[in-house]
């Protein structure tokens, strides 16, 4: 699932209006790193998940 996510929202970035691919100038991981590191600041969907989930986990924990 986060891959084929992550596959469409790459196509919107790499991807022409005419729906014809255009070159990949950066990478992938390069675009989700944070803006004060260069990036556009997009969350990985993996990452993303996984923070979630955690704070899931922490909320059971503490009885909230």
């Amino acid at each position: 699932v986060h891959s084929s996510f992550d596959k469409e929202l790459a196509r919107f970035f790499w991807q022409a209006g005419d729906g014809r691919p255009k070159y990949h100038m950066v990478k992938w991981a390069d675009i989700c790193l944070p803006k004060d590191r260069g990036g556009l600041g997009i969350p990985a969907s993996r990452r993303m998940n996984v923070a979630l989930m955690l704070r899931w986990v922490c909320r059971i924990l503490r009885g909230d």
